[in-house]
């Protein structure tokens, strides 16, 4: 019941631009050796209102109000993924046949309020986004190349104009608990080396010492729980990323023969907590609360 507005393959998307006053996200595909991943670099402006005496000028005209850019930059998973593939091919609600001015600026894309860029193999696809539909919200949007005006459903459009909240991937490791055989606890010169027994028994599955694997140890299964469940808050500024961090410890989680390893740092003595691993490619800032929180209980953990 829907047509096609734009054709290609998700795997062909190298990156995808979201450029508007207000706002600007790119979203590239990049790769290590770890595999592909997305990154986004998104920014968005604010203006913020002018003081009283600077509203207007001596010559009687209002000065310009200040515009003020907030850039962050992170790594994206399964939402970009999913977004490419939203994007290949690109389906609207129903194709409309408007060609008159009036009605081009009626919706919205006589002067659009956002373009939508898709690079994909050799070629730059490029929307014109206009004005929401009443009622329905969904968006008027324009192919610039056939110059055909479409009906695209929001949620196809939000996840590139919020992209700042619609799309971090918070976590510091991709593994799903019961996939993880082995976990290491560092501090401070002290490891810890653990298995894990009974994965496949949620109600069961516990963390026990390499030298006694049938022996489940509670204090560093509980501290393990707590720490698989750690995610982070955001990434770390880009334009001013942490500095003075000092390591407070590491987890190193083992799926087959792949091991991810947590670094978990501080900024000083009393600053904020960040973590970085292989899987997310940069510094996520973590509750404050949480870290500590693990941190403290270390010497209990590797004491046992």
């Amino acid at each position: 019941g829907k047509v096609v507005l734009l054709q290609g393959e998700a795997d062909a998307i190298s990156a995808v631009r979201w450029i508007s006053d207000d706002s600007t996200a790119t979203i590239a595909r990049k790769s290590d050796d770890r595999g592909e991943y997305f990154w986004v670099d998104y920014t968005r402006w604010s203006t913020a209102p002018l003081p009283a005496a600077r509203a207007e000028g001596d010559t009687g005209e209002a000065d310009e109000p200040e515009r003020t850019a907030t850039r962050s930059a992170f790594k994206s998973a399964k939402k970009a993924t999913d977004l490419m593939a939203s994007l290949s091919p690109m389906a609207a609600q129903r194709s409309l046949d408007v060609t008159d001015d009036g009605k081009l600026a009626e919706i919205g894309l006589n002067d659009p309020s956002a373009y939508i860029e898709i690079d994909r193999g050799a070629r730059t696809q490029k929307l014109a986004v206009g004005g929401e539909a009443y009622g329905t919200r969904d968006y008027y949007v324009r192919n610039d190349e056939t110059g055909k005006v479409y009906l695209v459903d929001r949620d196809l459009i939000q996840p590139l104009k919020y992209a700042r909240t619609r799309l971090p991937d918070r976590s510091l490791f991709a593994a799903e608990r019961p996939d993880i055989s082995a976990v290491r606890i560092s501090a401070a010169a002290r490891n810890l080396a653990l298995v894990q027994i009974n994965a496949d028994d949620p109600a069961k599955a516990a963390w026990a010492s390499v030298d006694a694997a049938d022996v489940a140890l509670a204090q560093p299964t509980t501290w393990v729980d707590k720490f698989l469940a750690l995610k982070g808050t955001r990434y770390a500024d880009p334009d001013a990323p942490p500095e003075a961090l000092e390591a407070r410890f590491e987890v190193a989680l083992t799926v087959g023969d792949t091991a991810t390893t947590i670094a978990v740092q501080q900024v000083g003595a009393d600053g904020d907590w960040y973590a970085s691993s292989e899987h997310t490619r940069g510094f996520v800032k973590l509750v404050r609360s949480t870290a500590s929180g693990l941190a403290q209980d270390m010497d209990g953990v590797l004491g046992e």
